[in-house]
Protein backbone atom coordinates (compact mmCIF):
# COMPACT_ATOMS: atom_id res chain seq x y z
CA UNK A 1 0.00 0.00 0.00
CA UNK A 2 1.42 3.37 -0.98
CA UNK A 3 1.66 6.07 1.64
CA UNK A 4 -0.36 9.26 1.36
CA UNK A 5 1.60 12.25 0.12
CA UNK A 6 2.02 14.52 3.14
CA UNK A 7 3.28 17.48 1.13
CA UNK A 8 0.93 20.34 0.37
CA UNK A 9 0.05 20.90 -3.31
CA UNK A 10 2.24 23.28 -5.28
CA UNK A 11 0.56 25.68 -7.69
CA UNK A 12 1.75 28.05 -10.39
CA UNK A 13 1.66 31.81 -9.85
CA UNK A 14 -0.92 33.81 -11.78
CA UNK A 15 0.53 35.92 -14.57
CA UNK A 16 0.49 39.72 -14.39
CA UNK A 17 -2.15 41.31 -16.62
CA UNK A 18 -0.87 44.36 -18.50
CA UNK A 19 -3.40 47.20 -18.43
CA UNK A 20 -4.06 49.45 -21.40
CA UNK A 21 -5.22 52.13 -18.95
CA UNK A 22 -3.14 54.36 -16.69
CA UNK A 23 -3.20 51.79 -13.94
CA UNK A 24 -0.63 49.76 -12.06
CA UNK A 25 -1.33 46.09 -11.24
CA UNK A 26 0.47 44.21 -8.48
CA UNK A 27 -0.47 40.59 -7.77
CA UNK A 28 -1.43 39.96 -4.15
CA UNK A 29 -0.33 36.32 -4.18
CA UNK A 30 0.53 33.41 -6.41
CA UNK A 31 -2.92 31.83 -6.32
CA UNK A 32 -5.09 34.89 -7.02
CA UNK A 33 -5.78 38.51 -6.10
CA UNK A 34 -4.34 41.85 -7.20
CA UNK A 35 -3.92 45.45 -6.08
CA UNK A 36 -4.60 48.17 -8.66
CA UNK A 37 -3.80 51.87 -8.56
CA UNK A 38 -4.68 54.56 -11.06
CA UNK A 39 -8.33 53.72 -11.80
CA UNK A 40 -11.00 56.07 -10.41
CA UNK A 41 -14.11 53.92 -9.97
CA UNK A 42 -16.34 56.98 -9.62
CA UNK A 43 -15.67 57.85 -13.26
CA UNK A 44 -15.61 54.73 -15.40
CA UNK A 45 -16.89 54.24 -18.92
CA UNK A 46 -17.34 51.15 -21.12
CA UNK A 47 -13.61 50.72 -21.78
CA UNK A 48 -12.74 50.94 -18.08
CA UNK A 49 -15.51 48.47 -17.21
CA UNK A 50 -14.11 46.04 -19.77
CA UNK A 51 -10.69 46.33 -18.16
CA UNK A 52 -12.19 45.72 -14.72
CA UNK A 53 -13.87 42.56 -16.03
CA UNK A 54 -10.54 41.39 -17.48
CA UNK A 55 -8.86 41.98 -14.14
CA UNK A 56 -11.55 39.99 -12.32
CA UNK A 57 -11.34 37.13 -14.81
CA UNK A 58 -7.59 36.92 -14.24
CA UNK A 59 -7.27 37.64 -10.52
CA UNK A 60 -10.82 36.94 -9.20
CA UNK A 61 -10.45 39.47 -6.35
CA UNK A 62 -9.10 42.96 -6.99
CA UNK A 63 -8.47 45.85 -4.60
CA UNK A 64 -8.63 49.29 -6.23
CA UNK A 65 -6.44 51.60 -4.16
CA UNK A 66 -6.46 55.38 -4.04
CA UNK A 67 -10.17 56.05 -4.42
CA UNK A 68 -11.40 59.54 -3.58
CA UNK A 69 -11.85 60.16 0.17
CA UNK A 70 -14.85 62.29 -0.86
CA UNK A 71 -16.63 59.37 -2.54
CA UNK A 72 -20.37 59.52 -1.81
CA UNK A 73 -22.83 56.68 -1.31
CA UNK A 74 -24.65 57.86 -4.45
CA UNK A 75 -21.46 57.61 -6.52
CA UNK A 76 -20.70 54.23 -5.03
CA UNK A 77 -24.14 52.83 -5.90
CA UNK A 78 -23.91 54.34 -9.39
CA UNK A 79 -20.63 52.52 -9.97
CA UNK A 80 -21.99 49.23 -8.63
CA UNK A 81 -25.02 49.41 -10.89
CA UNK A 82 -22.69 49.52 -13.90
CA UNK A 83 -21.47 46.05 -12.97
CA UNK A 84 -24.95 44.49 -13.05
CA UNK A 85 -28.24 44.15 -11.19
CA UNK A 86 -27.78 45.05 -7.52
CA UNK A 87 -29.40 42.74 -4.97
CA UNK A 88 -31.07 43.55 -1.66
CA UNK A 89 -30.06 41.20 1.16
CA UNK A 90 -33.20 39.79 2.87
CA UNK A 91 -31.35 39.15 6.14
CA UNK A 92 -29.73 42.56 6.69
CA UNK A 93 -31.21 45.93 7.56
CA UNK A 94 -29.89 48.60 5.14
CA UNK A 95 -28.32 51.73 6.68
CA UNK A 96 -29.76 54.02 3.96
CA UNK A 97 -33.47 53.74 3.20
CA UNK A 98 -32.99 55.43 -0.16
CA UNK A 99 -30.33 52.87 -1.12
CA UNK A 100 -31.57 49.45 0.10
CA UNK A 101 -28.89 47.71 -2.00
CA UNK A 102 -26.19 48.99 0.38
CA UNK A 103 -25.23 46.82 3.33
CA UNK A 104 -23.57 48.72 6.16
CA UNK A 105 -20.71 46.81 7.77
CA UNK A 106 -19.80 48.82 10.85
CA UNK A 107 -17.93 47.64 13.91
CA UNK A 108 -17.10 50.05 16.68
CA UNK A 109 -13.78 49.80 18.50
CA UNK A 110 -15.37 48.46 21.69
CA UNK A 111 -17.54 45.80 20.00
CA UNK A 112 -16.86 42.20 21.02
CA UNK A 113 -19.84 40.50 19.35
CA UNK A 114 -20.20 37.77 16.75
CA UNK A 115 -17.93 37.96 13.69
CA UNK A 116 -20.41 37.90 10.81
CA UNK A 117 -18.45 36.72 7.78
CA UNK A 118 -15.95 34.82 9.91
CA UNK A 119 -16.20 31.54 8.03
CA UNK A 120 -15.33 30.45 4.50
CA UNK A 121 -18.29 31.33 2.29
CA UNK A 122 -19.45 32.51 -1.12
CA UNK A 123 -22.03 35.26 -0.83
CA UNK A 124 -25.60 34.01 -1.14
CA UNK A 125 -24.71 30.52 -2.39
CA UNK A 126 -27.98 29.32 -0.83
CA UNK A 127 -30.00 31.45 -3.28
CA UNK A 128 -31.40 30.21 -6.59
CA UNK A 129 -29.21 32.84 -8.23
CA UNK A 130 -26.19 33.15 -5.93
CA UNK A 131 -24.13 36.30 -5.76
CA UNK A 132 -22.14 37.22 -8.85
CA UNK A 133 -19.76 40.04 -7.98
CA UNK A 134 -19.43 41.64 -4.56
CA UNK A 135 -18.18 45.20 -4.11
CA UNK A 136 -16.82 46.28 -0.70
CA UNK A 137 -15.79 49.85 0.11
CA UNK A 138 -13.47 50.43 3.05
CA UNK A 139 -14.69 53.81 4.25
CA UNK A 140 -12.85 53.61 7.58
CA UNK A 141 -10.37 50.77 8.09
CA UNK A 142 -8.03 49.87 10.97
CA UNK A 143 -4.32 50.66 10.65
CA UNK A 144 -3.74 46.91 10.59
CA UNK A 145 -5.84 43.76 10.87
CA UNK A 146 -9.24 43.03 9.38
CA UNK A 147 -7.81 41.47 6.23
CA UNK A 148 -9.99 39.42 3.87
CA UNK A 149 -8.89 35.91 2.95
CA UNK A 150 -9.81 34.38 -0.40
CA UNK A 151 -9.67 30.85 -1.78
CA UNK A 152 -9.37 30.18 -5.52
CA UNK A 153 -12.05 27.55 -6.16
CA UNK A 154 -11.01 27.07 -9.79
CA UNK A 155 -7.58 26.10 -8.55
CA UNK A 156 -9.14 23.87 -5.89
CA UNK A 157 -11.10 21.95 -8.54
CA UNK A 158 -8.19 21.67 -10.98
CA UNK A 159 -5.85 20.43 -8.22
CA UNK A 160 -8.03 17.46 -7.30
CA UNK A 161 -7.06 14.11 -8.78
CA UNK A 162 -8.88 13.07 -11.98
CA UNK A 163 -10.53 10.20 -10.08
CA UNK A 164 -11.90 12.53 -7.39
CA UNK A 165 -13.19 15.00 -9.98
CA UNK A 166 -14.89 12.12 -11.80
CA UNK A 167 -16.61 11.09 -8.57
CA UNK A 168 -17.96 14.61 -8.04
CA UNK A 169 -18.79 15.51 -11.65
CA UNK A 170 -22.51 15.86 -12.28
CA UNK A 171 -23.37 15.84 -8.59
CA UNK A 172 -25.14 18.62 -6.70
CA UNK A 173 -24.90 19.94 -3.15
CA UNK A 174 -27.57 21.56 -1.02
CA UNK A 175 -26.72 25.11 0.08
CA UNK A 176 -28.75 26.48 2.99
CA UNK A 177 -28.77 29.77 4.88
CA UNK A 178 -29.33 27.76 8.05
CA UNK A 179 -25.74 26.60 7.85
CA UNK A 180 -24.95 29.90 9.54
CA UNK A 181 -28.40 30.40 11.02
CA UNK A 182 -28.01 27.61 13.54
CA UNK A 183 -25.35 29.76 15.18
CA UNK A 184 -27.24 33.05 14.84
CA UNK A 185 -30.90 32.23 15.63
CA UNK A 186 -32.02 35.76 16.53
CA UNK A 187 -31.49 39.33 15.42
CA UNK A 188 -28.38 40.77 17.03
CA UNK A 189 -25.73 43.36 16.43
CA UNK A 190 -22.99 41.46 14.62
CA UNK A 191 -19.50 42.25 13.50
CA UNK A 192 -20.90 44.05 10.48
CA UNK A 193 -24.63 44.51 10.49
CA UNK A 194 -27.94 43.78 12.15
CA UNK A 195 -28.54 40.22 10.98
CA UNK A 196 -31.60 38.00 11.18
CA UNK A 197 -31.04 34.30 10.41
CA UNK A 198 -33.74 31.79 11.11
CA UNK A 199 -36.00 33.91 13.30
CA UNK A 200 -39.48 33.43 11.89
CA UNK A 201 -38.21 33.12 8.32
CA UNK A 202 -38.41 30.29 5.83
CA UNK A 203 -35.32 28.19 5.29
CA UNK A 204 -33.60 29.45 2.15
CA UNK A 205 -31.86 26.63 0.31
CA UNK A 206 -31.09 25.43 -3.20
CA UNK A 207 -29.13 22.67 -4.90
CA UNK A 208 -26.19 23.67 -7.09
CA UNK A 209 -23.64 21.68 -9.09
CA UNK A 210 -20.45 20.91 -7.19
CA UNK A 211 -18.48 21.64 -10.33
CA UNK A 212 -19.63 25.06 -11.52
CA UNK A 213 -18.81 26.56 -14.93
CA UNK A 214 -18.14 30.30 -15.11
CA UNK A 215 -20.50 31.97 -17.63
CA UNK A 216 -17.80 34.24 -19.09
CA UNK A 217 -14.56 32.25 -18.90
CA UNK A 218 -15.90 28.65 -18.93
CA UNK A 219 -13.55 27.95 -16.03
CA UNK A 220 -14.65 25.13 -13.71
CA UNK A 221 -14.77 25.67 -9.95
CA UNK A 222 -15.37 23.65 -6.79
CA UNK A 223 -18.57 25.48 -5.86
CA UNK A 224 -18.72 24.59 -2.16
CA UNK A 225 -18.19 26.58 1.00
CA UNK A 226 -18.05 25.76 4.69
CA UNK A 227 -20.75 28.19 5.81
CA UNK A 228 -23.60 27.22 3.48
CA UNK A 229 -22.87 23.88 1.74
CA UNK A 230 -24.83 21.33 3.77
CA UNK A 231 -25.20 17.94 2.06
CA UNK A 232 -24.30 16.25 -1.23
CA UNK A 233 -27.35 15.01 -3.11
CA UNK A 234 -27.70 11.22 -3.09
CA UNK A 235 -25.30 10.69 -0.16
CA UNK A 236 -26.11 9.89 3.43
CA UNK A 237 -25.32 12.57 6.00
CA UNK A 238 -22.23 10.68 7.17
CA UNK A 239 -20.96 10.07 3.63
CA UNK A 240 -21.55 13.68 2.68
CA UNK A 241 -19.96 15.07 5.85
CA UNK A 242 -16.72 13.20 5.21
CA UNK A 243 -16.45 14.32 1.59
CA UNK A 244 -17.37 17.91 2.36
CA UNK A 245 -14.91 18.09 5.27
CA UNK A 246 -12.08 17.06 2.95
CA UNK A 247 -13.15 19.51 0.24
CA UNK A 248 -13.51 22.42 2.66
CA UNK A 249 -10.01 21.78 3.98
CA UNK A 250 -8.66 21.22 0.47
CA UNK A 251 -9.97 24.52 -0.88
CA UNK A 252 -8.44 26.38 2.09
CA UNK A 253 -4.96 24.94 1.49
CA UNK A 254 -2.56 27.92 1.81
CA UNK A 255 -1.22 27.55 -1.74
CA UNK A 256 -4.78 28.13 -3.05
CA UNK A 257 -5.47 31.23 -0.95
CA UNK A 258 -4.49 34.87 -0.64
CA UNK A 259 -4.72 37.45 2.15
CA UNK A 260 -5.94 40.82 0.87
CA UNK A 261 -4.74 43.74 3.02
CA UNK A 262 -6.94 46.80 3.49
CA UNK A 263 -5.79 50.40 3.20
CA UNK A 264 -7.85 53.61 3.44
CA UNK A 265 -9.77 54.63 0.31
CA UNK A 266 -9.87 51.11 -1.11
CA UNK A 267 -12.69 49.31 -2.93
CA UNK A 268 -12.51 45.53 -3.24
CA UNK A 269 -14.36 43.61 -5.94
CA UNK A 270 -14.50 39.82 -6.12
CA UNK A 271 -16.26 37.09 -8.07
CA UNK A 272 -18.30 34.70 -5.93
CA UNK A 273 -18.64 32.20 -8.78
CA UNK A 274 -15.09 30.94 -8.36
CA UNK A 275 -13.97 32.10 -4.91
CA UNK A 276 -14.76 31.75 -1.23
CA UNK A 277 -13.74 34.35 1.33
CA UNK A 278 -13.25 34.76 5.07
CA UNK A 279 -13.44 37.99 7.12
CA UNK A 280 -10.64 38.01 9.69
CA UNK A 281 -11.73 39.56 13.01
CA UNK A 282 -8.33 40.45 14.46
CA UNK A 283 -8.81 44.21 14.80
CA UNK A 284 -10.43 44.51 18.23
CA UNK A 285 -9.92 48.01 19.61
CA UNK A 286 -10.15 49.62 16.18
CA UNK A 287 -13.22 50.97 14.39
CA UNK A 288 -14.11 49.74 10.91
CA UNK A 289 -16.80 51.08 8.58
CA UNK A 290 -17.48 49.41 5.24
CA UNK A 291 -20.28 49.32 2.69
CA UNK A 292 -21.14 46.34 0.52
CA UNK A 293 -22.94 45.97 -2.79
CA UNK A 294 -23.94 42.59 -4.21
CA UNK A 295 -24.35 42.05 -7.95
CA UNK A 296 -26.89 39.31 -8.65
CA UNK A 297 -25.51 36.28 -10.46
CA UNK A 298 -27.14 33.58 -12.56
CA UNK A 299 -28.28 30.04 -11.85
CA UNK A 300 -25.13 27.92 -11.59
CA UNK A 301 -24.46 25.33 -14.29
Amino acid sequence: MSMQNIWAPRTSAVEVLELELDGEVRPAGGAMGAYVRGIDLSDVGPSELQQIQMLLHRYKAVMFRGQSPELSIEQYVEFGSKLGELAVDPFVEPPFSEHPQVMGLVREAQDTTYNFGGDWHSDGSYLERPGGLTVLWGSDVPPYGGDTLFANLELAWASLSPAYREMLAGRRCRHAATGLGTRVPITRKGDYASVNFGAGQEVVEHYHPICRTHPDTNGQSLFLNQAYSVQIEGCTEDESAGILRFLFDWSATPAMTVRMVWEPDTILIWDNRNTAHYAVADYGGFRREMYRLAVTGERPI
